[in-house]
């Protein structure tokens, strides 16, 4: 029988708040995850009303730095570590990352201890912070296990990490959240260990922005952070988190109208992504793509070699041609060539070998598209 979406007899906030008693009824340590934006600030004081209805004390919180974060995001959510009722474990580990200019990939390590030496850290980790010392690993090498088995450490028993997942962000956050018919919303983290029992709770999974913003100002009077202001101000986009990836790159130019000096420093310590402000807007990556893709497969290795600048991320990209390869072989229509260099060029392999194939509205629809009725005029010519 399909699914059908049914809308519920109930407001969203108190949907979240049944949401947020049944996590705290369900698991024997509960901590808020939390990034300093919009969305993790609504389950920070949802978290705080339970605790307040309950007598349960501070809420426990989790911050995971990552370097190269809005100095405004890192001041709020160093406002927040000092409110009285909140706990929080702020983690600087070293994790791998990425720097995306005009289609190239360059691996990195946030807190290296390279770049420390080099003078070329975005700033210094702050004297609080809990680092991979502190579990007796050497600083600035990426840890053997994922970040939550470290954040894991300490908590008793069965664990909850709740998270301002929200559905409308993102097509992969929706379907993320519909894959469950009970409990959609607490789910088990990506890459987790079967021997960790943690789980991710996203109980505003269903909110809009305006909803988060009116819960925050209207029921808590709450101080957010500046970032969204200047942001409304400016046009700019309202995630917070690191700009140097393949999909917030893009909008480089956003962190030039919000926050200069931020964007001088980032210069300072990756002067290539200036490249990737001064020329983005007129780069032809289109032009680009047909011309690895005409070559077919032998342009798809043709690519991961002029662009893939180390040796993870072109072993990565190998995997990905892999599995397209044999989804072309089955169906070469949904799986273009100039869609599988599409997706490495925009970074759709980054985190996963799943590949995808041609969707509505898509570039790659589009050129598909065109060349099909192309080839019917060729046809009709003959």
């Amino acid at each position: 029988m399909t699914r059908q979406r049914l809308f519920l007899d109930i407001n969203c906030v108190d949907a979240a708040r049944q949401r947020i008693r049944h996590v705290y009824d369900t698991f024997d340590t509960v901590c808020v995850q939390f990034s300093g934006g919009k969305d993790s600030t609504a389950v920070l004081l949802l978290a705080k009303e339970l605790h307040e209805e309950r007598g349960l004390g501070p809420v426990r919180t989790i911050f995971r730095d990552e370097e190269m974060v809005s100095p405004l995001v890192i001041n709020y959510v160093n406002y927040v570590r000092q409110l009285p009722w909140v706990e929080m474990e702020w983690y600087c580990m070293p994790q791998g990352s990425e720097v995306w200019v005009l289609g190239k990939r360059e691996s990195i390590i946030m807190w290296s201890e390279i770049r420390r030496k080099e003078g070329r850290l975005c700033r210094e980790i702050p004297p609080w912070a809990i680092t991979a010392e502190h579990f007796g690993l050497p600083p600035g090498k990426p840890p053997p296990e994922i970040v939550d088995y470290y954040t894991m450490q300490g908590k008793q028993g069965n664990t909850a990490f709740i998270t301002g997942v929200r559905a409308s962000e993102s097509m992969l956050r929706y379907r993320s959240l519909v894959q469950k018919l009970h409990e959609n919303y607490i789910v088990t983290p990506y890459k987790s260990k079967k021997g960790i029992p943690l789980k991710f709770a996203k109980i505003i999974y269903d909110w809009q922005t305006a909803d988060v913003f009116k819960y925050i100002i209207e029921e808590h009077n709450f101080k957010y952070c500046e970032y969204y202001d200047r942001a409304a101000l400016t046009g700019s986009n309202t995630r917070v988190g690191i700009p140097l990836h393949g999909i917030a790159i893009r909008r480089i130019g956003d962190v030039v109208r919000t926050e200069p000096e931020f964007y001088d420093e980032l210069v300072r310590c990756f002067p290539e992504i200036d490249a990737q402000r001064l020329y983005w807007a007129v780069y032809d990556y289109d032009k680009l793509i047909r011309q690895y893709a005409d070559k077919g497969f032998d342009g798809a290795k043709k690519f991961i070699r002029d662009f893939m600048m180390n040796e993870t991320k072109a072993l990565r990209a190998k995997a990905f041609v892999a599995e397209f390869r044999r989804k072309h072989l089955i169906d070469p229509r949904s799986y273009t060539i100039y869609s599988l260099i599409y997706q490495m060029f925009m970074g759709a392999m980054a985190h996963s070998v799943a590949v995808s194939p041609i969707g509505p509205k898509t570039k790659s629809h589009t050129v598909r598209s065109i060349s099909e009725i192309d080839s019917m005029e060729l046809n009709d010519g003959n």
